[in-house]
């Protein structure tokens, strides 16, 4: 369902925090870097939203809560892996900011390629709850949903990628 380009406006927006931290280090000694950083979250933002909008015209398909764990915990081992890390980072020498560019090529890929567009801390501070979910057969699923949800529940989810679902809205 999530196509390369959405899967990559995904993980554009989960580093909008980086981002923003990136546009205030750099505010002072570098300003068009720093509106460079902004629009690029600005952008990130848009296009997670535009693309949340987008997939709620799918039809979507029943599915029932079996077992069922919150998986949000996931998301601050993410900022703390990958965000608060790069806030460290000097943009004075060339070698720092090419190396910075290198690593995130490769967590792009990463992110892409291993479908973890559902650790997002965007999609927390836009309300969403991460779960981890099995249907009564045991086959397990990511469910990314704004609701509180309990076992026993039925949510009508849309297919985003590889076991990974989004709640649509009622």
């Amino acid at each position: 369902m999530a196509n390369a380009f959405a899967r990559f406006i995904l993980f554009l927006s989960s580093y909008i925090p980086l981002w923003a931290i990136f546009a205030i280090i750099t505010l002072r000694t570098m300003p068009k870097v720093s509106i460079g950083f902004v629009m690029l979250a600005v952008l990130s933002l848009a296009g997670t939203v535009i693309f949340l909008r987008l997939v709620q015209k799918f039809e979507g398909i029943e599915m029932p809560v079996g077992v069922i764990r919150r998986k949000d915990s996931d998301t601050m081992s993410y900022i703390a892996s990958y965000i608060i890390p790069f806030a460290a980072t000097a943009f004075d020498k060339v070698e720092q900011v090419v190396a910075l560019g290198v690593f995130l090529v490769v967590l792009c890929a990463v992110y892409i390629n291993s479908s973890m567009i559902h650790i997002n801390p965007l999609l927390s501070l836009m309300g969403y709850n991460l779960y981890e979910i099995e249907d009564a057969d045991g086959n397990p699923y990511f469910l990314i949903s704004k609701r509180n949800l309990r076992r026993g529940d039925t949510v009508k989810a849309i297919d985003l990628a590889n076991n990974i679902f989004l709640e649509k809205r009622a």
